[in-house]
């Protein structure tokens, strides 16, 4: 039976298991909907992050959540992806649920920096044989020797680095070596940017 959207946006929403908690500087917020109409679901989890901007905020910067706005930006990679697929950030990993439902999809490797995250986030998926994670920044990361089918990237943004756009395009500009770059999507991107990346560099 074909997955449809639905399906992937059900199947990626934060279990239960993973409850509010915070850690310095990320904090993760569940929460009742303050708009079901709008966010699609009575309750949502929110990840968040504290910096030198948002640090007046009772729980930091939103950086993700599963709201169905939030997730609908995900589907590109859900309905296309195939064979190995590579993730730079985990998150609240919410796209890894979503890639695992899907019987075409064989490996997940994901790439994320902070071990914080991969130890409370990342627990789940520590057991499955289609998931690797591997504790590094996805602009160095050293993936000579492997190879996917597809990228998805959806790394935080850092004061420290250059706006998040500007990032997952040098990352897609840096994986062109292993996958090309219709084969790579992120988080809200621009497509005519995509495009142009792809007629810049072939």
């Amino acid at each position: 039976m074909k997955l449809a959207p639905i399906d992937f946006i059900n199947a990626s929403r934060v279990p239960d298991h993973i409850q509010a908690q915070e850690f310095f500087p990320w904090s993760i917020v569940r929460r009742k909907s303050p708009d079901i109409g709008l966010l699609g679901f009575e309750t949502q989890t929110l990840l968040c992050r504290w910096n030198w901007a948002s640090l007046h905020q009772e729980h930091g910067e939103i950086v993700m959540d599963d709201s169905l706005p939030e997730l609908r930006r995900h589907l590109p990679i859900w309905m296309a992806a195939k064979g190995r697929v590579l993730k730079t950030g985990l998150g609240l990993g919410c796209v890894v649920r979503g890639l695992l439902i899907k019987p075409e999809v064989e490996h997940i490797d994901v790439v994320e920096i902070d071990e914080r995250i991969i130890t409370i986030c990342g627990a789940e998926f520590a057991d499955n044989p289609r998931v690797t994670i591997h504790h590094a920044d996805a602009h160095e990361f050293d993936f000579h020797g492997l190879s996917w089918d597809y990228i998805w990237h959806d790394i935080h943004d850092n004061e420290e680095r250059e706006h998040l756009t500007l990032q997952h395009a040098r990352l897609m500009i840096r994986f062109m070596e292993v996958v090309p770059i219709r084969h790579q999507g992120a988080w809200a991107f621009p497509r005519e940017a995509k495009r142009k990346i792809g007629s810049m560099l072939g």
